[in-house]
């Protein structure tokens, strides 16, 4: 592949290449200057070029700051953010596409898997840990987008991805029903968790059930942030209400937050309103510094959260379901468990997921 470039355009007047390279630098340095220096771009340009690229999305993706005690600098915003996970994404896996369709020539013989996983795996950077596990023992290169539950199963439907890493049970149920997966494999679980302020206006934390505590946050009407994207932490939010007996849509009280950076969005949003949110374990641990939200409630079997990993079925989509079933197989294996109980247990104190062997 020496000979490719595959470049993402934003409409005829935003280059994706200079803009992605914006982007990461920005990222990386929180300077709109240092940015431009390491893409080879002037200061005017990159000026320029960020702002018609604002101007398309019809978002802020950089917010600046001059002058002050602490300086000038920029940062990407959550929308900035969001964008450059897509753009990453998306290149990424035009980029496997096309070397899947080149065949061993292109990629140099090496075996290659491609994989649409929910985010926790991912923001957390245990996939990428796994992914290079496997390529050491097996020679074989597994490569990832990042997506909602419900995306990575749509991306599976439309033959884009060998196998899907989610925590959706009821949709994956459908799934495999449907002819689509060859089987499901739980890999690893955590659990979800409800966070709030300390004061707890709510008072959920004294309720004898993840129900009653829903209950308590209608009743009082505090702020309630959800992702509201169908993800596999949305949907398991959603069915929790519905055991309450509550429906929060259209209710002042209830913020659904579309179109974010996935849980650590919901983080700082529900900080901000002095709300709640419901997220996993791993999210909570990895993201909340910086605010002061604190699990009031946990424990319930009902928060029980699976991540299962699916191979798509080769008689339903062109994709390498015996490579995708052999990596599946590898992450119930004691090398992959061993990775799983370990990740994250000397800076958190306790790994961020519980391994389920086979």
């Amino acid at each position: 592949m020496e000979n490719w470039e595959i470049t993402l355009n934003l409409g005829e007047k935003i280059p994706g290449k200079e803009l992605l390279a914006l982007l990461v630098n920005i990222e990386e340095t929180g300077s709109l200057v240092r940015a431009a220096a390491e893409a080879r771009l002037s200061y005017r340009y990159s000026w320029g070029l960020l702002r018609r690229a604002e101007e398309a999305a019809g978002k802020t993706l950089v917010l600046r700051q001059t002058g002050g005690l602490a300086g000038g600098g920029s940062r990407l915003s959550e929308e900035g953010r969001k964008l450059l996970s897509y753009m990453q994404s998306l290149q990424r896996e035009v980029q496997w596409q096309l070397s899947a369709l080149l065949g061993a020539e292109g990629v140099e013989g090496e075996k290659q898997l491609l994989l649409a996983s929910t985010l926790e795996p991912v923001v957390t950077g245990l996939l990428d840990v796994l992914e290079q596990a496997y390529l050491h023992e097996r020679g074989v290169a597994v490569r990832h987008i990042a997506a909602g539950s419900s995306q990575a199963l749509a991306m599976a439907k439309a033959g884009r991805v060998d196998l899907v890493l989610t925590h959706a049970p009821a949709l994956e149920a459908v799934f495999i029903s449907e002819g689509w997966g060859t089987r499901r494999q739980p890999v690893m679980s955590s659990d979800f968790l409800l966070v709030g302020p300390p004061s707890d206006p709510a008072r959920i934390a004294a309720a004898a059930g993840v129900g009653e505590a829903f209950c308590k946050i209608a009743r009082e009407e505090v702020p309630f942030v959800s992702r509201g994207d169908l993800s596999g932490t949305h949907l398991a939010e959603k069915s929790l209400w519905q055991q309450a007996g509550i429906l929060p849509e259209g209710c002042s009280w209830y913020q659904q937050r579309r179109n974010m950076l996935g849980n650590y969005a919901i983080l700082r949003h529900a900080a901000e309103l002095n709300g709640y949110a419901l997220l996993d374990r791993a999210s909570y641990l990895t993201g909340s510094a910086g605010t002061e939200l604190k699990v009031l409630f946990s424990g319930d079997p009902a928060l029980n959260n699976v991540f299962s990993a699916i191979p798509v079925s080769n008689k339903k989509a062109a994709v390498s379901q015996e490579e995708a079933d052999n990596f599946v197989q590898w992450l119930v294996s004691p090398v992959a468990i061993k990775l799983i109980a370990g990740f994250g247990r000397l800076q958190y104190g306790a790994p961020l997921f519980e391994p389920q062997e086979s």
